[in-house]
Protein backbone atom coordinates (compact mmCIF):
# COMPACT_ATOMS: atom_id res chain seq x y z
CA UNK A 1 0.00 0.00 0.00
CA UNK A 2 2.90 2.38 0.70
CA UNK A 3 4.22 1.74 -2.80
CA UNK A 4 0.81 2.55 -4.23
CA UNK A 5 0.75 5.82 -2.26
CA UNK A 6 4.18 6.85 -3.52
CA UNK A 7 3.15 5.90 -7.05
CA UNK A 8 0.06 8.06 -6.82
CA UNK A 9 2.03 11.06 -5.52
CA UNK A 10 4.57 10.65 -8.28
CA UNK A 11 1.89 10.43 -10.96
CA UNK A 12 0.12 13.57 -9.63
CA UNK A 13 3.33 15.59 -9.59
CA UNK A 14 4.24 14.32 -13.03
CA UNK A 15 0.80 15.30 -14.33
CA UNK A 16 1.15 18.84 -13.03
CA UNK A 17 4.67 19.41 -14.31
CA UNK A 18 4.00 17.78 -17.66
CA UNK A 19 1.40 20.43 -18.47
CA UNK A 20 4.08 23.13 -18.66
CA UNK A 21 6.37 20.84 -20.60
CA UNK A 22 3.66 20.18 -23.17
CA UNK A 23 2.97 23.91 -23.60
CA UNK A 24 6.67 24.64 -24.04
CA UNK A 25 7.05 21.83 -26.56
CA UNK A 26 4.05 23.04 -28.56
CA UNK A 27 5.55 26.54 -28.73
CA UNK A 28 8.97 25.28 -29.89
CA UNK A 29 7.42 23.10 -32.58
CA UNK A 30 5.23 26.00 -33.75
CA UNK A 31 2.16 23.79 -33.56
CA UNK A 32 -1.24 25.47 -33.92
CA UNK A 33 -2.47 27.13 -30.72
CA UNK A 34 -6.03 26.66 -29.49
CA UNK A 35 -6.76 30.14 -30.83
CA UNK A 36 -9.14 31.07 -28.03
CA UNK A 37 -9.27 34.69 -26.93
CA UNK A 38 -9.15 35.68 -23.29
CA UNK A 39 -12.88 36.38 -23.35
CA UNK A 40 -13.49 32.89 -24.70
CA UNK A 41 -11.22 31.38 -22.05
CA UNK A 42 -13.26 33.23 -19.41
CA UNK A 43 -16.53 31.73 -20.59
CA UNK A 44 -18.30 29.47 -18.10
CA UNK A 45 -18.47 26.57 -20.56
CA UNK A 46 -14.71 26.85 -21.23
CA UNK A 47 -13.94 26.82 -17.51
CA UNK A 48 -16.20 23.81 -16.99
CA UNK A 49 -14.51 21.82 -19.74
CA UNK A 50 -11.10 22.90 -18.46
CA UNK A 51 -11.99 21.65 -14.98
CA UNK A 52 -13.33 18.39 -16.39
CA UNK A 53 -10.12 17.91 -18.34
CA UNK A 54 -8.03 18.53 -15.23
CA UNK A 55 -10.13 16.06 -13.22
CA UNK A 56 -9.75 13.44 -15.92
CA UNK A 57 -5.99 14.00 -15.91
CA UNK A 58 -5.78 13.61 -12.12
CA UNK A 59 -7.99 10.52 -12.24
CA UNK A 60 -5.87 8.90 -14.92
CA UNK A 61 -2.74 9.76 -12.96
CA UNK A 62 -4.14 8.24 -9.75
CA UNK A 63 -5.23 5.08 -11.52
CA UNK A 64 -1.83 4.83 -13.17
CA UNK A 65 -0.12 5.14 -9.81
CA UNK A 66 -2.29 2.39 -8.36
CA UNK A 67 -1.62 -0.11 -11.14
CA UNK A 68 1.21 -1.56 -9.03
CA UNK A 69 -1.48 -3.09 -6.81
CA UNK A 70 -2.32 -5.42 -9.67
CA UNK A 71 1.10 -6.99 -9.33
CA UNK A 72 1.35 -6.96 -5.53
CA UNK A 73 0.61 -10.03 -3.42
CA UNK A 74 -1.18 -8.24 -0.58
CA UNK A 75 -1.81 -11.51 1.30
CA UNK A 76 1.82 -12.65 1.22
CA UNK A 77 2.72 -11.21 4.62
CA UNK A 78 -0.32 -12.79 6.24
CA UNK A 79 0.43 -16.18 4.68
CA UNK A 80 4.04 -15.99 5.84
CA UNK A 81 2.90 -15.14 9.36
CA UNK A 82 0.53 -18.11 9.45
CA UNK A 83 3.21 -20.39 8.01
CA UNK A 84 5.58 -19.40 10.84
CA UNK A 85 2.86 -19.99 13.42
CA UNK A 86 2.10 -23.39 11.94
CA UNK A 87 5.81 -24.22 11.96
CA UNK A 88 5.87 -23.29 15.64
CA UNK A 89 3.07 -25.79 16.24
CA UNK A 90 5.01 -28.49 14.38
CA UNK A 91 8.09 -27.80 16.50
CA UNK A 92 6.12 -27.83 19.74
CA UNK A 93 4.54 -31.16 18.87
CA UNK A 94 7.91 -32.68 18.07
CA UNK A 95 9.97 -31.33 20.92
CA UNK A 96 7.49 -31.10 23.76
CA UNK A 97 5.42 -34.10 22.69
CA UNK A 98 8.17 -36.59 21.99
CA UNK A 99 10.77 -35.63 24.57
CA UNK A 100 8.73 -34.54 27.57
CA UNK A 101 5.10 -35.66 27.46
CA UNK A 102 5.34 -39.18 26.07
CA UNK A 103 9.02 -40.11 26.43
CA UNK A 104 8.83 -41.31 22.82
CA UNK A 105 11.29 -41.39 19.95
CA UNK A 106 9.09 -39.56 17.47
CA UNK A 107 5.98 -37.40 17.45
CA UNK A 108 4.54 -36.23 14.14
CA UNK A 109 1.74 -33.81 13.31
CA UNK A 110 0.21 -34.76 9.96
CA UNK A 111 -2.01 -32.23 8.19
CA UNK A 112 -4.67 -33.28 5.69
CA UNK A 113 -4.46 -32.05 2.11
CA UNK A 114 -8.02 -32.66 0.88
CA UNK A 115 -7.27 -31.85 -2.76
CA UNK A 116 -4.44 -34.39 -3.03
CA UNK A 117 -5.88 -36.69 -0.34
CA UNK A 118 -2.54 -36.81 1.39
CA UNK A 119 -1.35 -36.55 4.96
CA UNK A 120 1.76 -34.40 5.12
CA UNK A 121 4.08 -33.23 7.85
CA UNK A 122 6.56 -30.38 7.70
CA UNK A 123 8.94 -32.49 9.71
CA UNK A 124 9.13 -35.08 12.45
CA UNK A 125 11.38 -35.66 15.43
CA UNK A 126 14.86 -36.72 14.28
CA UNK A 127 13.86 -36.29 10.65
CA UNK A 128 14.23 -33.58 8.02
CA UNK A 129 12.05 -32.53 5.11
CA UNK A 130 8.40 -33.08 4.32
CA UNK A 131 6.79 -36.47 4.86
CA UNK A 132 3.82 -37.33 2.64
CA UNK A 133 1.62 -40.41 2.82
CA UNK A 134 -1.72 -41.29 1.18
CA UNK A 135 -4.63 -40.24 3.37
CA UNK A 136 -5.95 -43.81 3.45
CA UNK A 137 -2.60 -45.51 4.22
CA UNK A 138 -1.04 -46.61 7.47
CA UNK A 139 -2.16 -46.22 11.04
CA UNK A 140 -2.45 -42.46 10.57
CA UNK A 141 -4.76 -43.08 7.61
CA UNK A 142 -6.85 -45.51 9.67
CA UNK A 143 -7.09 -42.92 12.43
CA UNK A 144 -8.18 -40.31 9.89
CA UNK A 145 -10.83 -42.64 8.50
CA UNK A 146 -12.33 -43.81 11.81
CA UNK A 147 -11.88 -40.55 13.68
CA UNK A 148 -10.80 -42.49 16.78
CA UNK A 149 -7.64 -42.83 18.85
CA UNK A 150 -5.58 -45.88 17.90
CA UNK A 151 -2.98 -47.60 20.10
CA UNK A 152 -0.83 -50.38 18.63
CA UNK A 153 1.72 -52.46 20.55
CA UNK A 154 3.61 -53.80 17.53
CA UNK A 155 3.28 -51.84 14.30
CA UNK A 156 4.65 -54.54 12.00
CA UNK A 157 2.13 -57.07 13.26
CA UNK A 158 -0.77 -54.70 12.48
CA UNK A 159 -2.19 -54.95 8.94
CA UNK A 160 -2.99 -51.23 8.91
CA UNK A 161 0.66 -50.22 9.27
CA UNK A 162 2.43 -48.71 6.26
CA UNK A 163 6.18 -49.54 6.36
CA UNK A 164 7.06 -47.31 3.39
CA UNK A 165 7.79 -44.29 5.61
CA UNK A 166 10.25 -46.38 7.65
CA UNK A 167 11.96 -47.44 4.42
CA UNK A 168 12.26 -43.85 3.23
CA UNK A 169 13.46 -42.37 6.54
CA UNK A 170 15.43 -45.30 7.99
CA UNK A 171 13.28 -45.19 11.12
CA UNK A 172 12.06 -48.40 12.80
CA UNK A 173 8.52 -48.11 14.15
CA UNK A 174 7.50 -50.32 17.06
CA UNK A 175 4.70 -49.05 19.31
CA UNK A 176 2.31 -46.42 17.94
CA UNK A 177 -0.47 -44.10 19.08
CA UNK A 178 -2.48 -41.90 16.74
CA UNK A 179 -5.31 -39.45 17.31
CA UNK A 180 -7.28 -37.23 14.88
CA UNK A 181 -7.01 -33.45 15.09
CA UNK A 182 -10.28 -31.61 14.48
CA UNK A 183 -11.12 -27.99 13.81
CA UNK A 184 -13.75 -26.04 15.73
CA UNK A 185 -16.45 -27.37 13.38
CA UNK A 186 -15.56 -30.94 14.29
CA UNK A 187 -14.00 -31.79 10.93
CA UNK A 188 -10.77 -33.76 10.93
CA UNK A 189 -7.86 -31.68 9.62
CA UNK A 190 -4.92 -33.83 10.66
CA UNK A 191 -3.49 -36.61 12.81
CA UNK A 192 -0.95 -36.68 15.63
CA UNK A 193 1.13 -39.85 15.67
CA UNK A 194 3.49 -40.88 18.48
CA UNK A 195 5.98 -43.70 17.93
CA UNK A 196 8.20 -45.89 20.10
CA UNK A 197 7.83 -45.54 23.84
CA UNK A 198 11.28 -45.24 25.45
CA UNK A 199 12.63 -46.83 28.60
CA UNK A 200 12.17 -44.84 31.84
CA UNK A 201 15.78 -43.67 31.66
CA UNK A 202 15.21 -42.22 28.17
CA UNK A 203 17.06 -44.92 26.26
CA UNK A 204 15.55 -46.65 23.25
CA UNK A 205 13.62 -49.83 23.98
CA UNK A 206 14.68 -52.99 22.20
CA UNK A 207 12.73 -54.06 19.11
CA UNK A 208 11.84 -57.45 20.57
CA UNK A 209 10.87 -56.25 24.03
CA UNK A 210 9.77 -52.68 23.36
CA UNK A 211 7.79 -50.68 25.88
CA UNK A 212 4.13 -49.91 25.22
CA UNK A 213 2.00 -46.80 25.50
CA UNK A 214 -0.67 -47.02 28.19
CA UNK A 215 -3.89 -45.37 29.28
CA UNK A 216 -2.08 -42.40 30.78
CA UNK A 217 -0.38 -41.78 27.47
CA UNK A 218 -3.78 -41.85 25.78
CA UNK A 219 -5.07 -39.17 28.16
CA UNK A 220 -2.04 -37.00 27.44
CA UNK A 221 -2.52 -37.46 23.70
CA UNK A 222 -6.18 -36.42 23.95
CA UNK A 223 -5.13 -33.25 25.78
CA UNK A 224 -2.41 -32.54 23.22
CA UNK A 225 -4.86 -32.94 20.32
CA UNK A 226 -7.23 -30.50 22.03
CA UNK A 227 -4.48 -27.89 22.38
CA UNK A 228 -3.40 -28.34 18.76
CA UNK A 229 -7.01 -27.86 17.64
CA UNK A 230 -7.08 -24.49 19.42
CA UNK A 231 -3.74 -23.40 17.94
CA UNK A 232 -4.61 -24.46 14.40
CA UNK A 233 -7.98 -22.69 14.60
CA UNK A 234 -6.22 -19.45 15.50
CA UNK A 235 -3.69 -19.82 12.68
CA UNK A 236 -6.13 -20.82 9.93
CA UNK A 237 -8.93 -18.36 10.72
Amino acid sequence: MAAAGFGQCFSDVAGITSGGIVDATVSKLNLPHHGLSQDQLDLKSTRIWSTIGACVGVLVGCLSGMTCLLFMDTDKAEREKKAKELQSIFNSIMDEGAQKSFNAERTTLFMLDKEKMELWSQTATRSEGIIKVPANAGIAGACLKTGKLIRVADAYSDTRFNPNVDKETGFRTKSVMAIPVKNKKGKIVGVIQVCNKKNPDGTKASISGGRQFDGNDEKLLIMLASHVTSFISIVTE
